[in-house]
């Protein structure tokens, strides 16, 4: 009774588990031949099947799997007796899917045989959709990412690169350790620090927010045939942050967009901009800029220059609309023109600058060309107005001296015997004064043609007086040539044309001139000329203002840079106290004095206040009593002063200089070679002795031997580099020092060894008690001095050592005398200032101070020679040649 209650009650808890199952899952049980024996509502909703039409039916015929060999693997399991649990997929129709998370099992009797197979499985059709939806949304996301035209990077937090797009793969390109070194930490690679791309990923770690920036990345090679150059790439750098759901940054997002032809097309206008910043700058003219408003808005440093013009402060107040000056001259009316009619102009101005003196110190007239004309300012739209100034005074100046000249020659030409003639243009025919048919030595012939007169002419001059001569026929404009002739007596000559248009009532009608034989002259001209332009080609190209006079002060040359520091042409002839009036009160005059008194050359400064300049000064005599001046302009940049060199000295000193160079590059590789060559054979030497060493005894010897070696070989080294720095460092600071000072100076750095040698020095520099000098060079050449003459003083005699300084041609001498054990110069003269040479056996001497002293002598173009013989001491003679 009891087992029969518990069998319906275990029947009971069955029922009530099918039913609990057919609510929330579905279920399907197939009999061993594979036959859908029940299936539950849900399972036939799902597929949209009926239970009564499938029931007894094979289920490979009834369910029709999206993946048939998913479905055959399942099926394999299955009769092995093996329970399987996998996500299936069906088809209900063509399109419609069914996804079922299934388990099926096998249900086997005692004997192991199968009896049936049931299916429990979950409907997850709407959440597998999803998930197949997320994943081609990701697809296509990432098609897209992969696709962008730029470069996508996704970052750890630690900075290890997790994943980039295409076009960030070909960026860093196939070989870069992003894609070669799975560690790879670019956050501590120098290159990306530098550059501050890594800076950029700390700093977004840092702070969580987004950085763009620009980046210089790498550099591009490009090939031009055989030639190859780098090219920078740049690239737009952004970071950002992406945070998780608990809003912590998890990854972090590097994108690189190439901006390389936009910045070079940036710095291309840049230097586009500078580039006409500077062309303006230096323009040979001058240059002025004015506002629709008429106020000046800029001016170049030519324009600067030739009026003085005042502090940019003071120039916003000029206004060429109301100005009293530029009103007087009309150049208010240009100014407006321009304006009006939208077009430049161009005119030819008389202004006489000593009417006001608020904006310029030229204070005369000039002639001035002037070119007016509008630009639309590109940035702000506004109309501006540019004037291009040209002074032509100069060239106005010899226009005026040429027609006076001109006019003086006809109203001579009898006296001077200068011909005339004339050409008519219609008819071609010449007509000839006396003087004329004398230059060509004919006799007077009434008119001739112009063929005739042409006739005296070949050949290249030929070409040129018939160039010229249409030239003036067709644009009116004169001509004044040299050139030869042959007369009609055979005889060679030059001659001087001078040709000018004839205009009647407007009209060209004939062309006349003057013709001068100038064959002497020309000799005697050409060979001044020669000189005189060989000097002046010099001093124009000389950065500095020249000018020779007599001792009185009146001028015989004065170069191009001088005439505009003066401001002003200077005629030839003049005193330059009353061209350069600013030299009252100065030096000037006092050194002038000593210049002349003395015959040595002067250098001196002097600042003139109402300019606010600073010039330099150099004083030379000449051996004919003349006196040349050089003047320089050291108001921007005083530093320029100890780069410029007396004129004469460049011209005396260049081949001296160029000698000497060449002989201590020759000395130091000579040096280098003998010096290192032994030490360094030594050292080969030594180890391979040692290497061949049996014994540890041995191999200590050699050791030892090599340290001697080496400590040779640094002590060599060590001289060279003070010698190469010496040589190298010709601008080292120059000071006034006094020989006396410096004297007692090396004198208490050597007090222990004066004292314990008894030497007694003494000197005499009253006639050069100073210099202008590097005190390091100084100190260390009166220290070898001292130090050779106790080094080598005679044992028979007390050490002395006297030194004296004098002036000589401008160069200071000093002489410092010992009376120690002395030279034999016949041996050693030539070789006394070389590197390491000794001449004695002293066990100190290393035979590097005195090439050091040389060396220190020469770096500042001064000299060293000795005079010694055994047994009576050596006398140095060093000449400094101070600036």
């Amino acid at each position: 009774m009891n087992v029969v209650m518990q069998e319906e009650q275990h029947y009971r808890q069955l029922q009530h588990l099918e039913a609990a199952i057919n609510a929330c899952a579905l279920s399907m049980n197939i009999d061993a031949a594979e036959c859908i024996m029940s299936l539950n509502g849900q399972m036939a909703a799902a597929l949209q099947l009926s239970a009564a039409v499938v029931s007894g039916k094979n289920i490979h015929d009834t369910l029709h799997p999206a993946d048939p060999s998913q479905w055959e693997r399942i099926w394999q399991d299955l009769r092995n007796g093996i329970s399987v649990k996998e996500q299936l997929c069906f088809l209900t129709d063509i399109t419609t899917l069914v996804w079922l998370e299934a388990a099926i099992s096998p249900v086997t009797d005692a004997s192991g045989t199968i009896q049936q197979y049931i299916l429990f499985g979950l409907d997850i059709t709407a959440r597998k959709i999803s998930e197949l939806r997320v994943m081609e949304d990701e697809q296509y996301f990432r098609q897209i990412l992969e696709n962008l035209p730029i470069g996508l990077q996704q970052f750890s937090p630690e900075g290890i690169s997790v994943e980039m797009n295409s076009r960030q793969r070909k960026i860093w390109g196939a070989e870069h350790a992003f894609l070669t070194r799975p560690d790879y930490n670019w956050l501590n690679d120098p290159f990306y620090r530098l550059n501050g791309l890594a800076k950029m990923f700390e700093d977004v770690r840092l702070t969580g927010k987004t950085l763009k920036r620009e980046i210089l990345l790498n550099y591009a090679e490009k090939h031009y045939g055989d030639i190859s150059r780098l090219f920078p790439v740049y690239y737009e750098a952004t970071v950002f942050p992406v945070t998780d759901r608990q809003s912590r940054m998890s990854n972090f997002f590097l994108i690189l967009d190439d901006i390389t032809e936009k910045k070079v097309a940036e710095i291309s206008l840049q230097k586009s901009e500078r580039l006409l910043d500077n062309i303006i700058e230096n323009l040979p003219i001058g240059y002025i800029q004015f506002d629709n408003f008429g106020f000046i808005r800029r001016i170049n440093q030519t324009q600067r220059f030739f009026f003085n013009s005042p502090h940019p402060a003071a120039r916003r107040h000029f206004n060429v609309m109301n100005d009293e000056l530029a009103t007087m001259f009309e150049l208010d009316q240009l100014f407006l023109q321009a304006l009006d009619q939208n077009r430049a102009l161009r005119v030819e101005k008389k202004i006489d600058f000593s009417r006001d003196e608020r904006w310029t110190t030229v204070g005369r007239e000039v002639y001035l060309d002037l070119t007016v004309f509008p630009v639309v300012e590109p940035v702000d739209k506004e109309m501006i107005v540019v004037a291009l100034v040209n002074d032509i005074t100069d060239k106005k100046l010899q226009e005026l001296e040429n027609r006076k000249n001109q006019q003086f020659l006809l109203q001579t030409g009898e006296i001077g015997k200068i011909g005339g003639w004339e050409l008519d243009i219609d008819t071609r025919q010449v007509r000839w004064s006396i003087e004329t048919y004398k230059i060509h030595d004919c006799e007077p012939e009434g008119h001739i043609d112009f063929e005739q007169a042409m006739s005296f002419f070949t050949g290249e001059p030929r070409q040129q007086l018939e160039m010229m001569v249409e030239q003036c026929i067709l644009s009116g404009k004169s001509f004044d040539a040299q050139l030869p002739i042959i007369t009609r007596s055979g005889s060679a000559k030059k001659i001087r044309t001078i040709g000018q248009p004839g205009y009647t009532n407007g009209k060209l009608v004939r062309i006349f001139g003057v013709v001068q034989d100038v064959t002497e002259q020309l000799e005697i001209r050409e060979a001044l000329t020669r000189n005189t332009e060989l000097m002046r080609l010099f001093f124009d190209t000389v950065d500095m203002g020249y000018a020779a006079m007599e001792k009185d002060g009146k001028l015989n040359f004065l170069n191009q840079k001088a005439e505009k520091m003066i401001g002003e042409k200077v005629e030839m002839g003049s005193n330059i106290f009353e061209v350069f009036p600013r030299l009252s009160g100065t030096v000037f005059y006092a050194r002038l004095q000593e210049c002349i008194q003395q015959h040595v050359s002067q250098s001196f400064g002097i600042y003139f206040p109402k300019p606010d300049k600073w010039y330099d000064f150099l004083l030379t005599p000449m051996q004919d009593g003349g006196i040349s001046v050089f003047m320089r302009d050291i108001t921007e940049s005083r530093k320029m002063q100890k780069d410029l060199r007396k004129a004469n000295d460049q011209l005396s000193n260049l081949n001296k200089n160029l000698i000497n160079q060449n002989k201590q590059l020759e000395e130091f590789a000579h040096i280098t070679s003998h010096n290192l060559r032994a030490p360094i054979a030594n050292l080969r030497a030594l180890m391979q002795m040692h290497n061949e060493a049996t014994s540890i005894q041995e191999k200590d010897l050699y050791l030892g031997m090599l340290h001697e070696v080496i400590k040779k070989i640094d002590e060599t080294l060590n001289d060279l580099v003070e010698v190469v720095q010496i040589r190298k460092d010709l601008n080292v600071e120059k000071e006034k020092l006094l020989f006396a000072d410096r004297l007692q100076k090396v004198r208490d750095i050597l007090l222990v060894d004066i004292e314990t040698s008894s030497i007694r020095i003494t000197y005499d520099f009253e006639q050069a008690p100073a210099i202008e000098y590097p005190r390091v060079y100084l100190d260390s050449i009166l220290q070898n001095f001292i130090t050779n003459a106790i080094r080598y003083r005679s044992p028979e005699k007390t050490p002395e050592l006297h030194l004296h300084t004098w002036r000589q041609n401008g160069n200071i001498i000093l002489t410092v005398e010992d009376n120690g054990i002395g030279i034999d110069m016949e041996r050693f003269g030539n070789k006394l200032f070389g590197f390491r040479k000794t001449f004695h056996r002293n066990k100190d001497a290393k035979g590097i101070g005195l090439f050091i002293t040389k060396t220190q002598v020469e770096a500042m173009g001064g000299s060293i020679k000795a005079e010694s013989r055994l047994g009576e001491g050596t006398k140095f003679i060093i000449t400094f040649r101070p600036e």
